[in-house]
């Protein structure tokens, strides 16, 4: 099967690749200039909300699948710069599947991203939450990845590209940036079983509840859903883990004993208590269900940095 994933650099990318490559696909991917991640497979410079380069790659790879990983991804970021999040998140899932039109490739199926986060504020009734729940999104990149499911059913007459859609939770695992709850704690502890500061963590909520999955088992998921999926689906562990849990779990990995200090800066307005998804759906038309235990994960992550920072 003949690959492209757009945004190759980008954390599910940099496991997405090498997966495909396992598989034995033929993969080329996609980066920006400033991207400096060194992949075993074909590239490409593409920024997707430039339709004619869109064209130009298209053109020239002529892929399978498209695996749509390029976006902005971090809430904050979106927030700050709601014009640049819809220019990608959105304009750029527009033009894949304009350009794929436009060229005649009417057999390669698109795989769109979108998030747990479309689901919007919840209570605790409405969970677990299935497909079919409604989209109800409360900041900007939530907003940008329900647009970007509207785009998907654009494109959904006859003639029209192939495409499905996952709503991945909470992804965790090696190489994630440390902006990211998981990776900031594990970093963290990191630098200081490093003597790199001082035996401090600064912490956020640590009451949240969420649906944590190996990115591993995630790309699993992504390559399955291109190859027989159709329409939508969560993908997800299925269970609610709260932040001191997993803050807990990744000090006695490290054996560290650390002072906790809340940052203000870290504290999320609006913050859902608790959110996790089923995966049945995927279980059943897919054949997947996550494999790697949370603890695996997280020794891996914490694994990674200490690895990174020596």
């Amino acid at each position: 099967m003949k690959a492209l994933v757009t945004g190759a650099a980008g954390f599910a990318g940099t496991h997405l690749v090498p997966h495909l490559l396992d598989q034995g696909d033929q993969v080329t991917a996609t980066l920006l200039p400033a991207d400096s991640v060194k992949l075993e497979c074909e590239s490409a410079l593409l920024d997707i909300s430039d339709i004619d380069q869109c064209r130009e790659v298209l053109a020239t790879v002529k892929p399978d699948v498209i695996y749509n990983l390029a976006g902005i991804s971090f809430v904050p970021d979106a927030a700050r710069d709601v014009s640049l999040t819809v220019k990608v998140n959105v304009l750029g899932v527009y033009n894949l599947f304009s350009a794929c039109k436009e060229l005649g490739l009417n057999k390669t199926k698109i795989l769109v991203i979108s998030s747990s986060q479309v689901y919007g504020r919840v209570s605790e009734k409405e969970l677990p939450l299935r497909e079919g729940a409604p989209l109800k999104p409360a900041e900007n990149y939530s907003m940008s990845k329900a647009m970007a499911e509207m785009v998907v059913h654009r494109f959904s007459h006859p003639g029209d590209p192939p495409s499905v859609i996952v709503r991945a939770f909470n992804h965790i695992g090696p190489a994630q940036r440390s902006d990211f709850v998981v990776s900031s704690f594990a970093r963290q502890l990191a630098e200081i079983s490093l003597g790199k500061r001082a035996a401090e963590m600064k912490i956020g909520n640590l009451e949240a509840r969420r649906d944590f999955t190996d990115v591993r088992d995630i790309v699993r998921a992504y390559r399955l859903a291109a190859l027989k999926g159709r329409g939508v689906y969560n993908l997800c562990s299925g269970r609610a883990v709260s932040i001191k849990e997993i803050l807990d779990k990744l000090l006695e990995i490290s054996g560290l004993k650390v002072e906790l200090k809340q940052d203000p800066d870290r504290m999320r307005p609006s913050e859902t208590p608790v959110l996790y998804g089923s995966f049945k759906l995927a279980e059943k038309e897919l054949g997947w269900r996550p494999e790697i235990p949370l603890e695996q994960s997280l020794k891996d992550t914490y694994d990674y940095w200490l690895a990174k920072l020596s």
